[in-house]
């Protein structure tokens, strides 16, 4: 397996720089919504929920249906 250094000179490091930002944001997202749900109504927000609420988002659009839904699976585990 080749190790892809993360050097701002290599010719992946925009799409990586890119895609990492963007996880970031709906990570970031999706966890304030859990926490405000948690805070000001002591629900715990789905899996689902959280799909269907942030399908529209932008950041989740900008990546891979996969690799946003799996960020959503991360929250809900955490």
């Amino acid at each position: 397996m080749r190790d892809i250094s993360h050097t701002k000179n290599h010719r992946f490091y925009p799409e990586i720089d890119r895609l990492c930002f963007l996880s970031k944001n709906l990570y970031n997202y999706a966890n304030y919504l859990v926490r405000q749900s948690w805070i000001f109504e002591k629900t715990n927000l789905s899996y689902y929920y959280l799909q269907k609420t942030l399908s529209t988002q932008s950041d989740y659009q900008a990546m891979p249906a996969k690799v946003s839904q799996q960020i959503l699976m991360i929250i809900e585990r955490n």
